[in-house]
């Protein structure tokens, strides 16, 4: 059977369903909420799928399914509304659920035409729009895009783009369709968009995070003046304690001089193995057989306490980078 009658997201609807509710449970876990919601409104529009259509698709994305999936005996909405209750709490599955729409004109729009254009462009359009507007078109764009987006705009916009950005938080539907609708309008092409929860501090953080230097803390310092606690909020999230990866090693050995050795015990017990060997190969051979006996004979650690010395070795961080003694890379930043 041929799936050229599908289009990509279609096809990703119709994998899961083959999986099963249990394993598209696991992938609906570790994606995002807008991302869900686009997949689910294609899963719902689906309806039931045969057979044939599951095993040519699975066919298609592994090339090497040797049995043809089963269908699974339930409309495409039913299996939406199982797998989100195993993947997702039962206030998010019902919201995402909620907004399901049928993929079309619907889902189509100039909020996904905005992603496509080069940040000028993007700059040049959001500088003439209420800046509560050009948070939630900010909120659609990658960290990348955003960033460069809002090096293009004088000071003072991008300062109350920011602060809206990192205050907004829930979104109307109905906002986001007079939005999409007017946007569609304006470009006269289409895109796809949905969900309605955006922005928030995390958003503005990643998104900072990716702009130079003097950029960002010209923002920070405006933010300061405006909303000294949200400004902090966008600190302490602006660098994480797993971000320690992307540190030189001349840096790294200059940061472990400095954290004290129980904080950095208790931290790299949710560690990740790569941030754990990236430590130990900075360390002599002695000190880091220690710390590996020690990580070992660790036994259970509150996540408070965990929480606590992460949170102190990145406050190192901070410190040493103000201070130029360490650089922290960046995305699209080359160090020499």
């Amino acid at each position: 059977m041929a799936t050229d009658k599908y289009t990509g997201p279609e096809k990703a609807a119709i994998l899961l369903m083959a999986l099963g509710e249990d394993s598209a449970a696991k992938i609906f876990s570790q994606m995002e909420e807008r991302e869900i919601q686009t997949l689910g409104n294609y899963i719902s529009a689906l309806g039931d799928i045969d057979a044939a259509a599951m095993d040519a698709v699975t066919m298609d994305f592994y090339k090497a399914v040797e049995d043809g999936a089963e269908g699974i005996g339930i409309g495409g909405i039913d299996f939406l509304k199982a797998t989100l209750a195993k993947a997702l709490d039962p206030a998010k599955a019902s919201e995402i659920v909620i907004n399901i729409t049928t993929p079309g004109e619907d889902m189509t729009g100039g909020l996904e035409t905005v992603r496509m254009l080069e940040p000028k462009v993007i700059a040049s359009f959001l500088g003439g729009e209420h800046p509560q507007t050009a948070a939630i078109v900010m909120a659609h764009l990658d960290p990348a895009t955003a960033s460069a987006t809002l090096k293009e705009l004088s000071a003072e916009t991008r300062l109350d783009i920011v602060y809206r950005l990192s205050t907004l938080d829930r979104v109307s539907p109905q906002i986001l369709r007079e939005l999409d609708e007017a946007l569609r309008a304006e470009f006269k092409t289409s895109g796809a968009a949905s969900g309605n929860k955006m922005g928030g501090v995390a958003v503005a953080a990643q998104i900072m995070g990716a702009l130079d230097r003097e950029t960002e803390a010209s923002i920070l310092a405006g933010l300061d003046e405006v909303d000294p606690g949200l400004a902090s909020e966008i600190r302490n999230l602006r660098f994480a304690f797993e971000d320690i990866l992307k540190i030189d090693d001349i840096g790294l050995r200059q940061l472990l001089k400095e954290i004290e050795p129980n904080d950095l015990l208790v931290g790299l017990k949710t560690a990740s193995d790569e941030l754990k060997e990236k430590i130990f190969s900075n360390m002599s051979e002695q000190a880091s057989q220690m710390l590996k006996e020690d990580l070992e004979a660790l036994g259970p650690t509150r996540i408070t306490e965990v929480d606590k010395a992460q949170k102190k070795a990145v406050a190192i961080c901070k410190r040493l980078e103000e201070e130029g003694i360490i650089i922290i890379g960046r995305a699209g930043e080359e160090l020499v």
